[in-house]
């Protein structure tokens, strides 16, 4: 593990270049603590306390402060790895790491060339240097956080119907479906299928859905100067007031304001 200094003051941001599942044992992180786990190659099932991720090649996820994670199964699986405090980054991070953001390829190419750049320059502890590598390591995870594709992480005892009634939301959240779309996908009766997933994680299938197109709709609002119809057409929702009354009850504002707040 190669410590890189990112602020003149002190280091606190370690990278390791991974090929050995065994190696992915991880200590509980502190109480400032994050992991930043980006898949360059291959797959890697993770279980962060009873949560499981099966990462595959463009795939990151963020494990929060006062957690433990490991590494439970993979094939071929080359692995970049950045524990970090949140003060090495000039974002806001989440105090939860329990999503999966999937990269497209040009985003995960770049991430990994930027962090592969970062592995290189650690031995120059000059403060230009130091200062560069953090500006660099911020742009990766705010890169990251960027991405629309996003997933939950699924509880351990959940069964497989679970996992592909998520895996479908992750994958059609944009179409105009419901719970009833997605357990016509999976051969299931819907309140069969919404109720074994509110058993299994504690929120049920429209819940998920919900969120799930919620948290797209803010990066797009985010990032984009696309029209609130035309993002919630985006997300999957037919009816733009439909989409503003589920933003609003989520995050206590209207996606205009918004918008408009985080552009302040």
């Amino acid at each position: 593990m190669t410590a890189l200094d990112s602020t003149p003051q002190e280091s606190t941001l370690c990278l390791d270049y991974v090929a050995d599942v065994g190696r992915c044992v991880r200590a509980p992180l502190g109480d400032k603590q994050y992991e930043l786990i980006v898949v360059e190659r291959g797959t890697v099932q993770i279980d962060v306390e009873g949560h499981l991720a099966c990462l595959a090649a463009a795939d990151a996820t963020l494990v929060a402060p006062n957690r433990f994670y490991r590494a439970v199964s993979g094939i071929a699986p080359v692995l970049w790895i950045a524990r970090f405090n949140a003060c090495e980054v000039d974002i806001a991070l989440p105090l939860d790491g329990a999503r999966v953001h999937r990269l497209d390829a040009q985003r995960h190419a770049a991430v990994c060339a930027v962090l592969r750049l970062l592995l290189a320059t650690a031995a120059d502890q000059s403060a230009y240097r130091r200062l560069v590598r953090r500006l660099h390591f911020t742009a990766v995870v705010a890169s990251i956080f960027e991405s629309t594709s996003v997933r939950e992480l699924v509880p351990a005892g959940s069964n497989a119907l679970v996992r592909n009634a998520l895996e479908i939301i992750d994958r059609r959240y944009a179409e105009y479906i419901g719970p009833a779309e997605i357990a016509r996908e999976l051969g299931r009766h819907p309140a069969y299928l919404t109720n074994l997933v509110r058993e299994a994680t504690g929120k049920s299938l429209g819940t998920w859905l919900i969120e799930r197109r919620l948290g797209a709709a803010r990066v797009l609002l985010s990032k984009t100067n696309d029209s609130v119809g035309d993002i919630a057409a985006a997300v999957g929702y037919a009816d733009v007031s439909h989409f503003a009354r589920y933003f609003t009850r989520r995050y206590g504002t209207p996606p205009a304001r918004w918008r408009r707040r985080r552009s302040m």
